[in-house]
């Protein structure tokens, strides 16, 4: 009997391999699926910055105000002193009446020339002795002259200060027979309101913060530590030139009950003035994958597939961090699993977590 050639190992392997592979290659017609990756996901919340500034000012009546006399002069009389109580309409004060009398005299001697000259060169016109020219003139000297003596007249009748409304004289300025310019602050009053604020400065980090309306608590040792709730009026437009800080403005709104007659515009009080503003979204700080000067790496899911993206941190906190920019607050985040992840990944919500 003749015997075949032996076959060789190396030609045994080769056809176990394809053997094999060829049972464990699925069918043409069947589809493989992909891998997805269970992850937890969480929505943003909005978050909400609160700040606590203190603060030292002064207490000032309501509606302060400076009064002058409309024209410069001597002080004649004051009619009020410090503390007075004046009513709308009520004389406070008069200039000596010379000096405006007789500039009153001669703005009307000066528009009588004035008239006088008109008239003459009206009349040498109509001889045809002058030009058109000389006429227009001496009707502008006429006019100003008329001019002077109204403001003159007007200035000698309003040669008296009048309280402008209801109020407290708070201080006198100026002193019988002192020289006064125009406009001068001769005495200063408040408004009949009965209103209270601080004015303090605050720092400049702070004042960008707080707005009109935020709430604060005004403290005056002077009435024995009494404290009056208050609320923001004003915050100023551009920083102090010799601190650099921010002015405000607080209204007190102290008690119905409360007397306030003890108060004296001056008086130094403390406060602690309150904010609560939203400020970005607030997610939790286990989804940051990656942090770096401001910047924080998170993943979001959109469409079943996670996102690589990039935020802008605000204070970043042992259970929370705030996100201040390139964040939705529709965006889903992930918030477990995010650290094996990979951009572009398939995902699906973990069993009981809702996306």
């Amino acid at each position: 009997m003749r015997l075949s050639k032996p076959v060789s190992v190396t030609a045994v392997s080769a056809l176990l391999l394809a053997a094999l592979s060829a049972c464990s290659a699925p069918p043409d017609d069947v589809a493989v699926t992909p891998s997805i990756t269970p992850v937890q996901l969480a929505q943003p919340v909005a978050a909400s910055t609160s700040l606590r500034v203190p603060a030292m000012g002064r207490l000032e009546r309501d509606e302060e105000s400076s009064l002058g006399f409309l024209a410069g002069g001597v002080v004649d009389r004051i009619l009020v002193d410090i503390g007075d109580r004046v009513s709308k309409g009520q004389v406070l004060a008069s200039q000596a009446p010379t000096a405006l009398d007789a500039a009153l005299a001669q703005a009307r001697e000066q528009e009588i020339q004035a008239r006088r000259d008109r008239d003459r060169a009206a009349e040498l016109l109509a001889k045809q002795l002058v030009a058109r020219q000389v006429l227009d003139d001496a009707d502008t000297r006429l006019q100003l002259a008329e001019a002077a003596r109204r403001s003159a007249t007007f200035a000698a009748d309003n040669a008296r200060i009048v309280a402008p409304t209801d109020g407290v004289i708070l201080r006198r300025l100026a002193e019988p027979g002192e020289v006064v310019g125009a406009g001068a602050p001769v005495l200063a009053m408040s408004g009949g309101s009965g209103g209270w604020r601080m004015k303090t400065i605050v720092a400049d980090r702070d004042g960008i913060r707080l707005l009109p309306g935020d709430r604060a608590t005004v403290r005056i040792d002077a009435l024995g530590g009494v404290e009056w709730p208050a609320r923001v009026d004003r915050v100023g437009g551009e920083a102090d030139l010799a601190s650099g800080g921010i002015a405000i403005e607080l209204v007190l709104e102290p008690p119905a009950s409360t007397d306030v007659e003890r108060l004296r515009s001056g008086l130094v009080a403390s406060a602690r003035i309150e904010s609560s503003q939203d400020s970005g979204l607030a997610i939790p700080t286990a989804a940051l994958v990656a942090v770096d000067e401001g910047r924080g790496r998170i993943f979001v899911v959109r469409d079943g597939t996670a996102v690589a993206t990039e935020v802008s941190l605000g204070e970043v906190g042992v259970e929370y961090v705030r996100v201040v920019g390139g964040l939705q607050p529709t965006d889903a985040v992930v918030v477990e699993g995010a650290a094996y992840l990979s951009d572009g990944e398939a995902v699906a919500a973990a069993a009981g977590v809702e996306e």
